[in-house]
């Protein structure tokens, strides 16, 4: 690409400390909050805006940029849906199965990668960074959708809880969804 390895590895360092420090400060921020799928979509939106970026735009300088959004938002996403993932959990067991399935399906896009960057469309890769993008636009569906629902969960446990009327002390080692349990939205 008309750069050599010394520039190539100075330019390459940036997005990846901007992504690490995105990393760090969403994830205190999301469980500051307990808002974990609002971050997650936020995360996701400016991942994708990277992408789109990247897919359409020719200018080195705006690329260069899209690069630290796309880096920002993948990276900032992966803590927080498995930390969202893990707090959702009622017991040790689901926890560390969903643990287990959340990055057996992360995997997929390291296989996937694979056919949607073929060498013979770089250095563009606009087929690559349109998929990547859609991905993450519907990452943001996702979490948005999901948070709803646990709203909507959340406001029905309240309820039979109330109904209930179950006490502090009974509640009171019960794991596993028990009648306090609600879902961090």
């Amino acid at each position: 690409m008309g750069y050599s390895s010394v520039n190539a590895q100075g330019l390459s360092a940036p997005p990846y400390l901007v992504a690490f420090l995105s990393a760090l400060m969403t994830t205190y921020v999301a469980d500051g909050t307990q808002q974990r799928g609002l971050m997650l979509a936020a995360t996701s939106l400016v991942g994708g805006i990277g992408y789109v970026l990247l897919a359409t735009v020719e200018t080195l300088a705006v690329r260069y940029f899209a690069v630290f959004l796309a880096a920002a938002g993948v990276f900032s996403t992966i803590p927080n849906i498995l930390s969202w993932t893990l707090n959702n959990q009622g017991s040790d067991t689901r926890r560390g199965a969903s643990l287990v399935l959340i990055n057996v399906v992360g995997q997929c896009g390291a296989v996937m990668s694979s056919r949607i960057y073929p060498n013979e469309e770089g250095p563009r890769y606009v087929k690559g960074h349109s998929v990547c993008a859609a991905f993450m636009f519907f990452a943001v569906i996702l979490a948005l959708v999901l948070r709803c629902l646990l709203v909507w969960d959340n406001n029905r446990l309240a309820q039979k809880q109330q109904d209930a009327g179950e006490t502090e002390a009974e509640m009171v080692g019960v794991e596993n969804y028990g009648p306090g349990f609600r879902y961090v939205l």
